[in-house]
């Protein structure tokens, strides 16, 4: 009689299958296991790493997060970095833009706060806390951290721009031209730079200054290569809309 070989069996002679017991056994013992990895994958990939590399993997993780709109998922992962790094001040202003992105201001505030106390220097931290200040209109508070973000960075060209939109806000149009004026020494290629110098010379009433800003500022957003403060093409669609009213 030809006996029946066993279904399935992951054995190199059929004939020897392994006891059902044993083979459920198995399969609960992989699922276990998938489950742990799953969850150190979550909360902190790879034990078997260090530390400071584990925690590295996790911000990498939170930026992707962060690039894809998922802002609430970085929050959680923020939360577990600021206690496993509860000295890093990074941390800490990583997840106050997040709150910040997610209209959670009170928790951004908070956040800001933390990282300006671990790490004083840390420019772009008061320049995050300006733009939570200027978005509730706390004007004082928000030209003075721009100020000492700009001090502790003369480089930091989006706190320069942020600072130059938010005097053009208050109406402080000359103020503002100041801004964008030393922005502008700094990157003359941004397209961005000129769209809003452009803006802001319309709304003081210097018609002629705004379409020579407006023309350079398209010229550029079609030779942009990536690198300006904003795409070129929602630059250009600014652009055209503002220059649209100048008529």
């Amino acid at each position: 009689m030809q006996s029946i070989e066993p279904v399935g069996s992951n054995s190199a002679y059929p004939s020897e299958a392994k006891p059902v017991s044993e083979a459920l056994s198995q399969k609960a013992y992989k699922a276990t296991k998938a489950a742990a990895i799953a969850s150190r994958a979550r909360f902190r990939p790879n034990s078997w790493l260090s530390n400071k590399d584990a925690n590295l993997l996790l911000r990498k993780r939170a930026q992707r997060e962060a690039k894809q709109g998922n802002f609430a998922a970085a929050v959680q992962i923020f939360n577990r970095l600021t206690v496993y790094e509860p000295e890093n001040a990074d941390n800490f202003a990583n997840r106050g833009l997040m709150h910040y992105n997610l209209k959670h201001y009170k928790q951004a505030f908070q956040d800001y706060n933390q990282a300006i106390t671990l790490k004083p220097d840390l420019d772009r931290a008061l320049s995050n806390r300006a733009n939570l200040h200027a978005s509730q209109h706390n004007w004082a508070e928000a030209i003075a951290d721009y100020d000492q973000a700009i001090d502790l960075n003369p480089l930091n060209i989006r706190a320069r721009l942020n600072q130059a939109l938010t005097l053009r806000e208050m109406g402080d149009y000359e103020e503002a031209l100041v801004c964008l004026d030393i922005a502008l020494f700094f990157r003359p290629e941004s397209a961005t730079l000129y769209a809003e110098r452009g803006r802001t010379y319309q709304l003081e009433g210097q018609w002629n200054c705004a379409i020579a800003d407006y023309t350079t500022a398209r010229k550029l957003a079609r030779l942009s290569t990536g690198l300006d403060l904003s795409a070129p093409g929602r630059v250009n669609d600014r652009v055209v809309r503002w220059m649209s009213s100048l008529y």
